[in-house]
């Protein structure tokens, strides 16, 4: 474990309190243009460790409609994002995540 994920755990404990949104929650607001379109970007550290600081495989991306990797285009809807696929076909679909979690994540 490091520094930043005790931080992501802190932020999301204090965060939950305030904001129980799930990211897909923001796609009507930034659809109707009353918000800017987020997208958020974190650098997945394991990637980052394979393959080395200049390989682009290690940004991940996600936004309130889609969660994944640009480079080797694997993405998936943020409503099935942390759920378990298995060749593409969905297995086992989990609880949505917050906003929260994900900004704590993009840390």
């Amino acid at each position: 474990y490091s520094l930043t994920d005790v931080w992501t755990c802190v932020v999301y404990k204090i965060l939950h309190q305030f904001n129980e949104n799930k990211l897909a929650d923001y796609r009507d607001a930034s659809e109707s243009g009353i918000n800017p379109y987020p997208i958020y970007a974190a650098v997945d550290k394991e990637k980052l460790s394979e393959a080395g600081a200049s390989s682009p495989g290690t940004w991940f991306e996600f936004t309130p409609h889609e969660a994944g990797y640009t480079v080797l285009g694997a993405f998936v809807s943020t409503e099935n994002f942390g759920s378990k696929f298995e060749k593409g076909k969905l297995m086992e679909k989990n609880k949505k995540k917050t906003i929260c979690y994900m900004q704590g994540k993009s840390s």
